[in-house]
Formats: structure tokens, sequence, C-alpha cells
């Protein structure tokens, strides 16, 4: 019977020690984070278009299965769903996610994510070579945007609609919805940069109409907003030109513009190539980092998790033949009580040891864990945390102010939450996202301007990320109006002309 316990035991502790050291540790979230983070990383990806975002995005969904009863939630999960389905050319998985996601979105009156909706599937309708219904999904997710004055996905859909018409040589059509997609354009004043395409498309496209001094005139308007650097708009720019000389059957002009979109070409393959090489170069470091750190716990854990189960199984054997020699002689049996005993002191030394490596195999785990979401987690409880506390400063404030004899100590309260909202920590989580895209921007701009403040470099980044003067003004808590002084200086410290456009310069940089 002693023996049958002591095996019972012995056997009970092994299978604890074997599942408790393999077990994952996951970083739990409650119901409202979780569809918290879920909304922010949808408008985060609308903005950016971040694969790595969108991937890291549905992982997470998949690892915390929450039951979202929610039609405004579900339907932005469906979206993503079928956003990547299309990334990976899965197109008829993709339609079923977005018919899904559209079917919740109208129940919540979701235009924007209805246009957006129809937009995708257009793409669809384009890669499986559909052009008119690809037309016709483009113009329903316009009515939508219409509804909510959405321009920014207005600009894009009558963009996809110059496309497809120029593809179906209906040129008069693609220099309509240019022409409208450059009057957006100009409505919302932060995407100019788009403009030079347009420009082309359309003197491309009156080119095929014979209307020649139509495609002189736009022409030149694409040329005045195309930096001499851009390899690959000039090339197009170029084979327009080329185009034109040879309907003028200005064969030698005609031969230099072709000469020149092949240096253009050759000269934006190169810069490609040295982009993707240092983007590749600096995701293999990161990777490689992780799973070194990564295999390094596992082997630990393991070497440590073998010794721990031979010394159980040598353990096991001990137990088993002290036992039948207890059977055979009983003057033994204090002996062996006293050795049981030991054993007992031993298994609970290896409980703590393996205890203490599973703590710190969790707190390497949560490290890394950490490392994969800071780009879009810290910046959203930053932003949570800042505008909790400047929300309840603004009601102290006015329950203050309407109340004269409140007491200083709810005064002193109230200042005390204004200096916890910090710029600085906003920025440096900003700057860290930032350079993550462009990690050369901040040495190249010191270069053609060294006299710029730590606060210009600070207007810079919220200018080249495209954000406007009201959003940049309710992020650093200043008014619109110090955000147009702001970026006035600027322009003046980096010689630029009072009608040149700062976003352009520093997006050329």
């Amino acid at each position: 019977m002693k023996m049958h316990k002591s095996l019972y035991f012995f056997t009970v502790y092994l299978f604890f020690c074997v599942n408790f050291s393999l077990a994952q540790n996951q970083e739990k979230y409650d119901i409202e984070n979780y569809k918290k983070l879920i909304v922010y990383n949808y408008y985060l990806f609308q903005k950016t278009e971040d694969l790595r975002l969108l991937s890291k995005t549905l992982r997470f969904i998949k690892l915390n299965k929450f039951v979202v009863k929610e039609d405004t939630i579900q339907s932005k999960i469906y979206y993503l769903k079928g956003i990547n389905n299309l990334f990976l050319k899965r197109y008829d998985k993709a339609e079923y996610f977005f018919l899904k996601s559209f079917e919740l979105a109208q129940k919540s009156n979701d235009y924007l994510l209805m246009g957006t909706i129809y937009n995708s599937r257009g793409v669809i309708m384009g890669e499986k070579k559909y052009a008119k219904a690809e037309e016709e999904l483009y113009k329903k997710a316009i009515v939508y945007y219409k509804q909510i004055n959405e321009l920014t996905q207005q600009i894009d859909s009558y963009y996809n609609l110059t496309i497809n018409s120029a593809a179906r040589k209906k040129w008069k059509n693609s220099i309509e919805y240019a022409e409208k997609c450059i009057e957006l354009i100009h409505e919302e004043k932060h995407r100019t940069d788009g403009l030079k395409r347009l420009y082309i498309f359309i003197a491309d496209g009156y080119l095929e109409l014979k209307q020649y001094e139509k495609v002189i005139e736009n022409l030149k308007i694409a040329e005045k907003y195309i930096s001499p650097t851009d390899s690959y708009e000039n090339s197009l720019l170029n084979k327009v030109y080329a185009k034109y000389y040879e309907s003028q059957k200005n064969y030698l002009e005609a031969l230099k513009s072709y000469k020149k979109v092949s240096v253009n070409l050759e000269e934006n393959n190169t810069k490609k190539e040295e982009e993707l090489k240092n983007s590749f170069v600096r995701e293999l470091e990161l990777e490689n980092k992780l799973v070194n750190d990564r295999d390094a716990t596992i082997k630990s854990k393991n070497k440590l998790l073998i010794l721990s189960i031979t010394t159980i199984i040598l353990l096991i054997v001990f137990s088993i033949v002290t036992v039948s020699f207890a059977k055979k002689n009983q003057s033994k049996k204090n002996e062996i009580l006293k050795l049981n005993s030991n054993l007992k002191s031993l298994i609970d030394s290896l409980k703590e040891k393996n205890k203490d490596l599973d703590n710190k195999k969790i707190e390497i785990e949560n490290l890394l864990n950490l490392n994969e979401q800071t780009l879009f987690s810290k910046v959203l409880k930053i932003s949570t945390y800042t505008d909790s506390i400047r929300k309840i400063s603004e009601d102290i404030e006015s329950y203050t102010n309407n109340n004269p004899k409140a007491s200083s100590y709810l005064i002193k309260i109230g200042n005390k939450l204004n200096s916890l909202i910090s710029e600085d920590e906003l920025w440096e989580d900003f700057k860290i996202q930032f350079e993550k895209i462009r990690p050369d921007f901040f040495n190249k701009l010191k270069e053609v301007a060294p006299n710029l403040s730590v606060n210009d470099l600070k207007h810079c980044t919220y200018i080249i990320s495209n954000l406007k003067s009201k959003e940049v003004a309710q992020l650093i808590n200043v008014s619109p109006r110090s955000v147009e002084t702001a970026r006035y200086r600027i322009k003046k410290k980096v010689g630029l002309a009072k009608d040149e456009n700062l976003y352009n310069y520093l997006s050329n940089l």
C-alpha cells in the first residue's frame, strides 16, 4: 500500500511539472479594452494601411476570443479579415467577409465603413478584370462618402475611377474623374502630392483624344509638382512627352524623352532596391534578436525541465526499491520514513526552482510582447489617459469658475491633473513610431536646417504625418493659430518661399 501511495504521489507531481513548465502565459484583456483596441487599430489602419498593424490586430483577435455583440465592433472585425484576404489575393473569401461586414454596418448606419467596403470590393472586381462592376462599386462608395463629407476617401475612389476609365480607354470619363479628384484635393488641402500624377493622367487622356494644346498645358502643370529627385513620377511625365512628340512626328525629341524615361526608371529601381535592402536589414536584425532571446529562454527551460523529470524518475525508482526493501526488512522502517521526508523536501525545492524559472520566462515573454505591440498600444493608452485627465481637469475648472466658494484644495487638484498631461511624453511616443517609418528623416532635416528647435522638429513630424492644424492643436493642447504660426516659422527657417508647399518639401527629404 505504501508503495502504491508513493507511486501515485510522484506520478501526479511529474504530470504537474510537465504541464506547468510548458504552459504559455498570455496577456489578458478585459472585453472593453479589447473592443477599444480593435476600433483604434481599425481607424489607424484606414489612415496608414500598415500591413504589420493589420497582421498584429488579427493575431490579437485570434488569441483573445471574446464574444462581441455590438454590430459596430463586429462589422470592423469582418472588414479587417476581408482586407487581409484581399492582400493575400483570396478574393472570394475577402468578398465573403466584406458582405458580412456591410450587413452589420447597414444596421449601425456606418457610412464610412459601407463606403470603404464598396471601394475594397471595387478593387476585387478590378483584379478579376470586371471593369464595369468595378466602376459601379467605386461610384456607390462615393455616394456614402458624400453623405458624411469624407473628402479623403472620395479622393481615393475618384482616383480609382480615373485608372479604371483609362484602362477601358474611356478617356473623357478618365479626365472628368481626374479633374474631380483634383478639385477635392484642393478643397482638402492636405494631399497635394497626388496632383502631379493626376495632371499626367489628364495629359495622357487629351493625347489620346488628340487635343494637343491641353496635353502640353497639363504636362506643364504636372512639372510644377514633381521634384527633380522623384525618378518614378518623372518617368511617367517623360513617357507622355515622348508619346506627344511621336504624335507630332518630332522623332528626335521623342527619342530624347524615351531615353529620359529609361534613366528615370533605372534611378527609381536603384532607389527602391536600396530602400528594400535597408528595410530588410532592419527587420532581419530585430527578428534575429527576438529569435535568439526566445531560443535562449526555451533552451534554458528545457534543460532544467529535463533535469527535473530525470530527477523525479530516479526518485520514483529509488522509492520503489526502498519500499520493496521495507517489506523484507521491517527494521529499516524509520530510515525509510526519514528518506521519504528528505525526498519531499527535495521535491518542494524543485517546485520552487520551476516556479522561479517560469516567472523569469513570463517576464521575458512580456517584454517581447511589449516590444511587438508598443507601436500601436502605447499611443492608444497615452491618448486615452491624456483625454481622460484633461476632461476631469476641465470639469474641475468649470466647477470652480461657477462656484466661487470652491475649496483651494479642489483647485490644487485641478492644477496637479493638468501637470500630468505631458507633451514631452506624447512627443517621445510619437517619435518612436515615426522613426520606424522614416529612420533618416531627422538627420536629413538637421543637415538642411540645423537651426530648427526641438519644437520645430515636432511640428515637422506632425506636418509630414498629414495631421491637420486642429488635430495637432488637440494633441499638444495649444490653439490652432499657434500651430499655424509654428509652421510659418519653420518655412522661414528652411528657406521656403511663401507659395511653396512645406509638406512636399519635407516629404522629399
